[in-house]
């Protein structure tokens, strides 16, 4: 089908409210911006970034969530490039047994097995959009649960080879049975299964020289109107436009790009029938980053925690920890589970890797990773949401339609007001 030509009255300056200043809402609040329109950001914390958020313990800087940039991380790289981030490739990764005596590479034995051949013909067959951007196109033929439809498929070793990556990030427990959709979209995205060799000439992983919430403060520097420590109370849609109340007054637009998730942004939303109902779908993970001092621990890597990652009956413990810095003790924990479960087992766990757990500097808990449930996918449960772009001038950016990794976030946010906020006067600023 055609895509039919934007009209005059569609080409002109349109004023749109950005609700959330993580990667997603910055980034689509930049591209509206470059496209001539007229932006208002806003976040409830006191800082941009969201769930990339960095912070500073004796000069240096920790990454609270997602700061781990693979090669298929394009427009990342074409961001930081943009406006001149300096990058620095990430420290290793090893897999650690619970006693902290074994420290091993991942086990990549899928990538040299047939299951692999099996699989590419299978992605070419069923889901070869998966690497796109956006959920939406793949989601109705990986909307089983992960563990059948790799037994299904006789892809078990993939599982062995990507599994302890993929809850040590956050994404669930492979057990926890979540659709298929999410487990290979974050396969896709390590770069392990294609994409270039190296990226910003990093042969592997990268981040952000100084923390990855440094990127997200400078996206934010550049544009017009970005307000933190602002509460929404209210959103009010209307014929005419929108009208967002916040605790420092109301705020008008013509539209509104919703960065938050939908469930979370229901209670201030004047949601419709549809709204309401997939909201009531959405699931997510909880998921807890403490940064503390612990010392007496292996160093000098991204450790996942082999013993804690297999199954969701060790829920509470620690997944992972990184440590960043030679010669700190400092470093950045993460696990599942309620805040109060997570502490004292977090104790037990550096105790049980023969480390001690000391100074604790913050611990912060997320909703983690918004995602539908395989019956839900199955009935169209993203084709729905994606339906609804643009409905009630509104717009729906973030994990939930593209999934909760930076780059597919940034990529569907770019995405998306490219086809539906055209350049203002059809001409588009360049960076």
């Amino acid at each position: 089908m055609t895509e039919q030509p934007f009209t005059s009255r569609e080409l002109l300056p349109r004023t749109v409210v950005v609700i959330g200043a993580g990667p997603s809402g910055l980034a689509a609040a930049r591209e509206l911006e470059r496209a001539g329109h007229r932006v208002t950001v806003l976040e409830e914390r006191d800082t941009v970034a969201g769930k990339c958020a960095s912070v500073a313990v004796d000069g240096r800087a920790y990454d609270l969530g997602g700061h781990i940039c693979t090669t298929r991380y394009e427009r990342i790289a074409e961001l930081v490039t943009e406006l001149d981030v300096k990058t620095e490739r990430t420290s290793r990764y090893r897999v650690l047994d619970v006693e902290g005596r074994a420290a091993t590479r991942q086990a990549m034995s899928f990538l040299r097995e047939e299951s692999f051949r099996r699989y590419r013909a299978l992605r070419a067959r069923e889901f070869p959009h998966i690497a796109e951007p956006g959920l939406a196109h793949s989601a109705r033929a990986l909307a089983a649960p992960v563990t059948e439809w790799l037994a299904e498929h006789g892809l078990q070793s993939m599982a062995d080879s990507l599994g302890t990556g993929y809850t040590a990030a956050g994404y669930g427990y492979l057990d926890d049975d979540a659709p298929a959709l999410y487990f290979v979209k974050y396969a896709e995205m390590t770069g392990l299964l294609a994409g270039p060799p190296q990226l910003l000439g990093h042969a592997g992983a990268f981040t952000v020289v100084g923390g990855f919430g440094a990127l997200w403060r400078r996206v934010a520097e550049e544009l017009k109107d970005v307000r933190c420590g602002v509460r929404v109370e209210s959103v009010e849609r209307r014929a005419e436009g929108v009208r967002v109340h916040t605790d420092t007054g109301p705020v008008e637009a013509d539209e509104v790009v919703l960065a938050v998730a939908l469930d979370r942004v229901l209670p201030v939303l004047d949601a419709g029938a549809e709204e309401r109902d997939l909201a009531a779908r959405v699931r997510a993970n909880a998921y807890h980053t403490t940064l503390a001092t612990a010392s007496g621990l292996p160093e000098d890597a991204f450790y996942f925690l082999d013993a804690h990652t297999t199954s969701r009956a060790s829920k509470g413990h620690c997944v992972s920890y990184h440590h960043r810095y030679p010669g700190s003790d400092v470093r950045t924990f993460y696990s599942y589970g309620r805040p109060e479960e997570v502490g004292a087992l977090l104790r037990e766990d550096v105790a049980g890797l023969g480390g001690r757990l000391e100074e604790v500097y913050l611990e912060r808990a997320w909703a983690f990773m918004p995602h539908f449930g395989s019956s839900d996918l199955a009935d169209g449960a993203l084709d729905r949401l994606e339906a609804l772009q643009g409905r009630d001038r509104t717009y729906y950016v973030g994990g939930l339609p593209a999934f909760e990794l930076i780059e597919c976030t940034v990529a569907h946010a770019q995405d998306l007001v490219r086809r539906h906020f055209p350049p203002a006067g059809g001409t588009l600023t360049l960076p």
